[in-house]
């Protein structure tokens, strides 16, 4: 069934063209970003291999930079992001030669770029922010609520089912067990990715929540006495505990305390004391680790206690292997492998070890610039004013601890480029001069109907 990615690629195409760009990403893109595994794709010879969401994002961009381009603002994220695509692209190049570095190369485009470009040259506006939030946010909570089936039972319906129009594909996922409960992945492949994916939605939601954009119920369920903002939001916090994914509920709390905080009336005072707390509570948390891992001989270990303990190893036996190809790294597939330590579980080691610490820094400056950019832009809003650019601080804050114990991979990386380019869309529009409280939003329709015009 591998026409089928080709199938996405043509109806991306068409709707891009014949209504619009923007309506391709919500009707067409976001559906198979969210709902369909990258591990299903096509591999024909010839050609690189694509999935679904790398087929359709081609030619949203195409059309969008016809359309739009002039536009085009140039910003110093725009360098870092093309730039972290072309050295990924360059290292995989000088590492294997072309035939293993062409799937790579498109990937970087398509995963990388593609998305960034497609939110960047597109969301220009508040109803537009709305839409895609909407959108996303909606497809995560039906994954969510399909995600039940697979935590009662084990068994992944996402990869068990649509695998069967793709054999041979996608074998490699199997759901895990976390204290006697299966691990909700979902389309997603793998529970920490998951977990990472509805988080970012619950901060959507959120942000939609606070700003009334949902309607007051569920259309098809109007006799539910809970409202539809409330729903959706409880079913996504009880999808994120599903997951059993330590590192995403820690980023997703960082992140809430610091949209809790920046959104305060006394966020003027908290801000110092929450620096000093977070100064003291760093060296704290590292010494209880250290005090955690210290097991005596014969002693026994429990599976906390493993996964911690493989972590802290691994980074002290690996950095020393990054150091030695500092620039470009070994490639994709052909750094050197310890024995019983196949598995990189930080995302910042294994891109060091993979592409170079170049790389790994032009990705920590990513998060680091356009971070810092959202929260000053946060910060000069109204404390009431809803924020989409402390929203996106804290999803940024959110995916940026939870790579410390995750690869960067499946639907995750095109998520956070997409978000990356959204939020520098965002800041580049003017500030608004009074932002509306959200007390006000309450006069105005919960749920705008939107024109997506040609």
């Amino acid at each position: 069934m591998y026409p089928l990615v080709f199938v996405a690629l043509l109806v991306s195409g068409w709707v891009a063209i014949r209504v619009s760009p923007l309506r391709a990403l919500l009707a067409v893109y976001l559906p198979l970003l969210l709902l369909v595994p990258e591990a299903f794709r096509a591999t024909l010879q010839g050609i690189p291999k694509m999935n679904f969401n790398q087929a359709a994002i081609v030619p949203i961009v195409l059309v969008a930079l016809v359309r739009y381009g002039r536009h085009w603002r140039p910003s110093v994220t725009d360098v870092a992001v093309f730039a972290l695509a072309a050295l990924i692209a360059a290292s995989e190049f000088l590492a294997a030669g072309y035939k293993e570095a062409q799937n790579l190369m498109f990937a970087t485009l398509a995963s990388m770029a593609g998305p960034y470009l497609a939110a960047r040259l597109l969301l220009d506006g508040r109803d537009k922010d709305v839409a895609v939030a909407r959108r996303f946010v909606i497809l995560v909570f039906a994954v969510t609520i399909i995600g039940a089936y697979e935590f009662r039972f084990g068994v992944n319906p996402f990869l068990r089912y649509l695998g069967n129009l793709f054999p041979g594909q996608g074998l490699g996922w199997v759901t895990t067990f976390r204290h006697g409960f299966a691990r909700v992945a979902g389309p997603y492949s793998h529970a920490i990715l998951a977990g990472i994916m509805v988080v970012v939605a619950y901060r959507l939601a959120r942000w939609l929540q606070w700003g009334r954009q949902w309607e007051p119920r569920f259309p098809l369920l109007p006799a539910l006495p809970w409202s539809k903002a409330a729903v959706i939001s409880l079913v996504l916090a009880v999808g994120s505990v599903m997951t059993i994914a330590r590192g995403p509920l820690l980023g997703a709390l960082l992140g809430a305390v610091l949209i809790m905080v920046a959104s305060s009336p006394r966020r003027r005072q908290l801000l110092p004391a929450v620096v000093a707390g977070f100064v003291v509570l760093v060296p704290v948390g590292y010494l209880a680790l250290m005090a955690y891992l210290d097991v005596q001989p014969g002693m026994p270990m429990t599976m906390s206690q493993e996964s911690a303990m493989y972590r802290k190893v691994m980074i002290e036996r690996y950095i020393d292997i990054a150091i030695e190809h500092t620039a470009l790294g070994w490639g994709r597939n052909t750094w050197p492998k310890l024995p019983g330590m196949a598995s990189i579980d930080n995302y910042y080691l294994l891109l060091s070890l993979m592409h170079g610490l170049v790389a790994t820094g032009l990705l920590l400056f990513l998060f680091a610039w356009q971070g810092g950019r959202l929260f000053r832009r946060g910060m000069a809003e109204a404390h009431d004013s809803n924020s989409l650019a402390l929203t996106f601080a804290g999803i940024l804050l959110a995916v940026f601890v939870t790579l410390g114990t995750v690869y960067l991979g499946e639907q995750v990386m095109p998520a956070l480029f997409l978000i990356l380019g959204w939020s520098e869309a965002l800041l580049q529009r003017a500030p608004a001069r009074a932002a509306a409280p959200v007390r006000a939003a309450a006069v105005r329709m919960a749920s705008p109907r939107l024109r997506v015009i040609r």
